[in-house]
């Protein structure tokens, strides 16, 4: 049996209270304890109570030194027990009775950035996590909407951003393209020659500085594995730091993005989209990451293209559903980038199969005739075309959305394949 168990059980028993707990399951010098205190008649509960502290120290202590044979230990069991009775009263509460307390979630950006806790921020190198970051600061610091239509709860509020990467001058040239206001974007740099470093009291006392003056809306870290001597991978240095920032997102009630880098991917891994397995460093710095956001660069054409395309969207999320991913475009604006964001996410190009140009084929046929087509008369052009009927059959369900039937019963001898957008017009026309 746990000594914390027998020792809460002596202590129990000095106050009057009935253990679940059975003696002889007990060690020594416990069991004597307990056995050598003298029952309390329920009768006499209130009047134990009433005697107050000094009653059943005195208890304890005879009950000690009349039942442990080496007199040499009687003081430090003395001390033990008497630091648990000196103890508040031991309360486990329940939900129900916290609930009152606790306060609601809270969001800077409803379903992605929350108040008060870590929102990771993950893509390959030269993706523009940076970007990202810094244009949802834009964002804030002009009342911007944010990406999807949300409006920023505090509009103009300053933005606090720890650049422990020391790039100051693109954040300045990205600044000028975007005309913001460069007086509510602070930022926190290393000092010279040195490196920013969240493990080590002067930095955090640094960044509390600066929180308390500022009050930012949102902190943006620049990046994990720069903001730590003591790298990514062990889990009690990650905790170490994970903690202290997510201490100061609370203490100031503000949204905290924390931007990470990538493990480099095996020649297996072909995939565009970026996974919570991607992210590098130790696993408690996902499970102390209340939402996970992902930048993937989309390749969707046959072509190579860095300046393609990106994905942004939730990979982790604790306190809510999935929003729907978001696509990215990059388009030149003056000197910089402006981020043009759209509900069009953008999908990773495969090569085309004979279903995909049957597909095709079946749209154009549709198309050059003009009007709707019996499914025999379709498979016997498609014959001829190379088509063999499975393909067609396979590539008319790819297309269920492009192309219908204009009867109930696909069956029906009257039935024909048409294009959804004539059926669409008609119904309109009508």
């Amino acid at each position: 049996m746990l000594e914390r168990i027998q020792k809460q059980a002596i202590v129990d028993r000095l106050k009057g209270l009935v253990p679940d707990i059975r003696p002889d399951a007990m060690d020594e010098p416990w069991r004597s304890i307990f056995l050598g205190i003298p029952d309390v008649d329920p009768d006499e509960q209130a009047q134990v109570e009433a005697l107050g502290g000094d009653y059943i120290q005195r208890l304890l202590w005879r009950a000690v030194y009349e039942n442990v044979k080496d007199r040499d230990r009687c003081i430090p069991l003395c001390d033990e027990l008497t630091a648990l009775l000196d103890a508040d009263e031991r309360w486990f509460p329940s939900l129900a009775e916290i609930a009152d307390s606790l306060p609601p979630i809270d969001w800077l950006w409803p379903s992605w950035i929350p108040r008060s806790m870590i929102t990771l921020l993950g893509a390959i190198p030269g993706a523009g996590k940076s970007l990202v970051a810094l244009d949802l600061a834009r964002r804030i610091i002009q009342a911007d909407h944010f990406p999807d239509g949300y409006p920023p709860p505090n509009p103009g509020a300053p933005v606090l951003y720890v650049d422990a990467e020391a790039i100051p001058q693109l954040h300045q040239s990205r600044a000028e393209a975007w005309n913001l206001d460069t007086e509510r974007l602070f930022l926190m740099l290393p000092k010279r020659f040195g490196m920013i470093d969240f493990a080590e009291p002067w930095d955090r006392d640094r960044l509390l500085d600066m929180m308390s003056t500022i009050s930012p809306e949102l902190l943006i870290i620049d990046s994990l594995s720069t903001i730590s001597s003591r790298g990514e991978n062990n889990v009690e240095d990650v905790r170490r730091v994970l903690g202290f920032l997510t201490d100061v997102a609370h203490l100031y009630d503000c949204g905290l993005i924390l931007i990470h880098h990538l493990r480099k991917r095996g020649k297996a891994n072909t995939s565009d989209i970026i996974t919570v397995d991607d992210f590098r460093g130790s696993s408690h710095i996902m499970a102390m990451s209340r939402s996970v956001m992902a930048l993937s660069v989309v390749q969707d054409s046959a072509e190579y293209n860095r300046d393609g395309p990106r994905r942004l969207e939730i990979v982790k999320a604790n306190l809510c559903k999935h929003p729907r991913p978001l696509g990215v475009h990059f388009e030149r604006h003056g000197f910089g980038v402006r981020l043009d964001y759209t509900s069009d996410v953008p999908r990773p190009y495969k090569e085309p199969n004979m279903t995909d140009d049957c597909a095709d084929w079946i749209l154009g046929l549709l198309e050059e005739a003009g009007e709707p087509v019996s499914p025999k008369d379709l498979l016997a052009a498609a014959e001829e075309a190379g088509f063999k009927p499975g393909i067609v059959r396979r590539a008319r369900r790819a297309l269920d959305d492009q192309v219908v039937d204009t009867e109930d019963c696909k069956y029906s001898p009257t039935n024909r394949w048409a294009l959804a957008q004539w059926i669409t017009d008609d119904k309109a026309t009508s």
